[in-house]
């Protein structure tokens, strides 16, 4: 189109004639000089004013029609000329907020700031669903507006907070109603106001409220099997923040073979993955049993062997976390294979990550039932030192990509009494934590080993 840049550069590259590498939702330019990057990776185009044109008769000679027949003729000139005029594709709120969704989780957004690849798959099945469920859209809307103002200038706006107060007050209003509240809709919405929890930072406070609300939602179901593929998936991605939030806290009112059922998802079956949320499934029942067991009961030599039972067949789980990671070879990769091998090496060192997080704290949770056991200490300091050599890569793709490294790194504090090892790790954790909340790593691994510490079963490490 004449007078329309062809480029897809920002506009603050295109006004400097420098060259854009287009990467959405901010270019690499504008992201080194922290200026906001406005139209990065998008096309431009020029509207015009809309005119009909009228329909001219070709001249030549013909015959005259009868009065009828020119009546009818009229008319379908007319027809004629209405279908002429181009339509002007109908835009609305909702039209709106489903294009910036897509946009924040496209396959094309840089890992970076990619919402789909930080935090789950189920978010690109939540577009079609806009519309139907208020708390659902407004929950999309708070988080399509707080990830758009974090990734121009890391900081939450006004408007942003103003959304999510709302989506809220919504879901509020929502779980009032037993019938709405049950609903899948209802259900990521609460995920998504998760998501946004995120962004505000926890200052090192793993309990958000939301990940509670989810398990209520859960329970009132009288079951937690997934009702079609969409909550298949979302419960897939649900399980883990509630789980681990049930960790710290007994406002989370599962109990044993509950927590097991939620974890159970025919999505990652035996997988390392699967295998890895069953075991952690586990520790809230171990932790429930350690308040009615004490030092020279019976019970308690029992509660100790099925703790150190369920360290030792995790340890295999473990060894096919990392053996994954390890068996993609990037470097040998080229062109269109180089960049999904670099995605699938991503993601696999991300689990194996998280893996490395649920030893440390079932190693912990052993340590305070045998705290005899000094090989146990050992092996938390090489489980996190395992996970200082992750955050190296895992800076690469910072911040949003590399959000899960926030809650690696405090546990890799936490379970090591290596004075040398807790300075470095303090120092990364200081690095990825002035990416959110700002404040300092000893402030959020002093709340985190807290927290831990107030939680049955792990106040004796």
């Amino acid at each position: 189109m004449p007078g329309v840049p062809s480029g897809r550069a920002c506009e603050g590259c295109r006004r400097q004639k420098k060259k854009c590498d287009e990467q959405q939702p901010s270019c690499s330019r504008c992201l080194r000089l922290n200026i906001p990057c406005i139209g990065s990776g998008q096309r431009r185009f020029k509207f015009q004013q809309e005119y009909a044109v009228s329909l001219r008769p070709k001249k030549g000679k013909l015959k005259g029609p009868s009065s009828g027949e020119q009546t009818s003729s009229s008319s379908s000139d007319e027809d004629q000329r209405e279908l002429g005029r181009p339509c002007v594709q109908p835009s609305n709120d909702l039209t709106i907020l489903g294009q910036a969704f897509v946009r924040a989780i496209h396959a094309s957004t840089d890992l970076r700031y990619n919402l789909a690849w930080a935090y789950g798959g189920f978010l690109r099945d939540v577009p079609p669903r806009l519309g139907t469920n208020e708390a659902l859209d407004t929950a999309a809307d708070a988080v399509v507006s707080m990830h758009s103002s974090f990734c121009v200038n890391r900081t939450m706006s006004v408007r942003a907070l103003g959304k999510y107060s709302h989506a809220l007050h919504t879901l509020r209003s929502y779980l009032d109603d037993p019938r709405k509240a049950s609903s899948t809709d209802t259900l990521c919405a609460v995920m998504l106001l998760l998501i946004v929890q995120g962004f505000l930072g926890t200052h090192g406070n793993v309990s958000t409220g939301h990940a509670e609300g989810a398990a209520q939602i859960l329970k009132a179901r009288k079951h937690f099997r997934p009702r079609d593929d969409f909550e298949a998936k979302l419960l897939l991605t649900l399980r883990g923040p509630v789980l681990f939030e049930g960790l710290f806290t007994d406002r989370i009112s599962l109990r044993g073979k509950e927590w097991e059922d939620l974890v159970e998802n025919d999505l990652d079956g035996d997988s390392p993955d699967g295998q890895m949320m069953r075991c952690l499934a586990r520790v809230p029942g171990i932790r429930e049993r350690t308040a009615t067991s004490f030092p020279g009961d019976p019970e308690f030599d029992v509660l100790r062997d099925d703790a150190r039972s369920l360290y030792e067949t995790y340890q295999g789980v473990l060894t096919a976390l990392q053996a994954r990671t390890t068996e993609i070879e990037v470097p040998r990769a080229t062109g269109s294979q180089h960049f999904l091998l670099t995605r699938l090496y991503v993601h696999y060192q991300r689990l194996y990550g998280i893996g490395l997080t649920v030893a440390i704290i079932l190693n912990c949770l052993l340590r305070a039932l045998d705290p005899d056991d000094d090989t146990l200490e050992l092996e938390s300091t090489y489980f996190a030192q395992e996970i200082m050599f992750i955050s190296e890569s895992a800076k690469a793709f910072r911040p949003l990509g590399s959000h899960y490294m926030m809650v690696c790194l405090l546990t890799a504090w936490v379970g090591t009494r290596d004075v040398l090892l807790r300075a470095t790790v303090e120092k990364e954790l200081n690095f990825f934590q002035n990416d959110f909340d700002g404040s300092t790593a000893a402030e959020a691994a002093a709340e985190f080993e807290l927290k831990l510490r107030r939680a049955p079963g792990f106040d004796k490490v």
